[in-house]
């Protein structure tokens, strides 16, 4: 029995992050970057949880989303990120 894989597709700003961490990291700028690693990680890898940044994930074709959805694995785990477009004060962070 193979084991499954935890994989990540994120946006380039975060890849390298959970590169460091020594998971499997594909790059996507948009949603349908982000749909074809997933097809891509659904035949080519033995993915069974991949985490998606959030963005990308609510940017995926609404049809990749209902797969998905239905499908077993792998599990699909958006995850919330930075917020890039906002600028916070050092008073937020203490």
């Amino acid at each position: 029995m193979n084991a499954r894989q935890l994989v990540v597709i994120a946006s380039p700003g975060l890849s390298a992050g959970f590169a460091l961490a020594g998971v499997p990291v594909y790059e996507a700028a948009n949603g349908d970057d982000a749909a074809r690693q997933i097809a891509r990680v659904v035949d080519e890898v033995n993915a069974g949880v991949v985490m998606i940044d959030e963005p990308l994930y609510r940017e995926l074709p609404e049809e990749v989303r209902r797969d998905l959805q239905r499908a077993g694995l792998p599990v699909v785990i958006p995850v919330p990120g930075p917020d890039w477009t906002t600028e916070s004060s050092a008073h937020d962070y203490i």
